[in-house]
């Protein structure tokens, strides 16, 4: 994993000290290559050990490592980039570089368990806020055309009232980018007294969400650069396609039945 990935990944579990320098090195990453220690510790505003335990923190040995690796990453991300010569076309190589990293965050072991999860349960209820929300009403969009029974409410709040329809054999798909959005949280608590599996769908590691779930699929964050939104949703959307890839390879019978049904519907309807 590269380490702007890894700084995402780890960063709701950083110290506020550490969270700086890791907001200086994602919106800096090429002038940090060439700073010394004591450079970043100023302009991060921390102390040199603070450097010290944030690289080890992220499994650097120290911070000549933590540099050498992020020069690396940065050397693939400038050789992968747009030539001059297509300058005209539409800038997508950051979306191309994006799903790179992403398959290798995920791992298939892991889509596949989740993907069982989801054909054993007898439905499957979906939590998320703002953006997570329009995401879980698309999962819930994919998982009804395929026959899967599915609770959702795109307000977090009435999630809350879902719960009191979960059965023992259910499963919980929490959407969060950050994972540590508290309403979510709180139904997330709420579901696991009813004895329900948790997945996660998020896109940070170590927070309050996968310590909570018992599968979790992490699609990379975005960039520190950029504040828009779409790359981590980009992420999870990707994530729910490959789901119900699995999920199309696990009952077929289910999905060509109820694909059969839907043309049939949708042949009636025509004048």
């Amino acid at each position: 994993m590269d380490v702007l990935t890894t700084i995402n990944g780890f960063y709701p579990s950083l110290t506020k000290a550490e969270r700086k320098i890791a907001q200086y090195v994602l919106v800096n990453s090429e002038d940090v290559q060439h700073l010394s220690i004591g450079d970043l510790a100023a302009k991060a505003q921390v102390a040199e050990t603070t450097v010290i335990r944030f690289c080890r923190k992220l499994h650097f040995k120290g911070f000549q490592d933590f540099k050498l690796q992020l020069a690396r990453d940065l050397a693939v991300i400038s050789v992968n980039q747009e030539t001059p010569d297509e300058k005209d076309e539409l800038p997508t190589s950051q979306y191309v570089e994006y799903l790179k990293r992403l398959q290798k965050a995920v791992l298939p072991e892991h889509l596949a368990a989740v993907a069982k999860a989801i054909d054993e349960a007898h439905a499957v209820c979906i939590f998320g806020a703002g953006i997570s929300a329009m995401v879980g009403n698309y999962f819930k969009t994919r998982l009804t055309r395929m026959g899967v029974a599915v609770i959702f409410d795109p307000d977090i709040h009435l999630q809350a009232i879902d719960i009191a329809l979960l059965q023992a054999d259910d499963v919980v798909v929490a959407i969060s980018n950050t994972g540590n959005t508290r309403d979510l949280l709180q139904n997330v608590a709420i579901a696991k007294r009813f004895g329900v599996d948790i997945i996660a769908i998020t896109n940070y590691l170590n927070t309050k969400l996968t310590q909570a779930s018992d599968f979790t699929l992490a699609p990379p964050a975005g960039s520190g650069r950029d504040s828009s939104d779409f790359l981590p949703v980009l992420g999870q959307l990707t994530i729910i396609d490959l789901i119900c890839q699995q999920l199309r390879e696990l009952n077929p019978k289910r999905t060509q039945l109820l694909k059969d049904r839907i043309n049939d519907a949708l042949i009636n309807r025509v004048d």
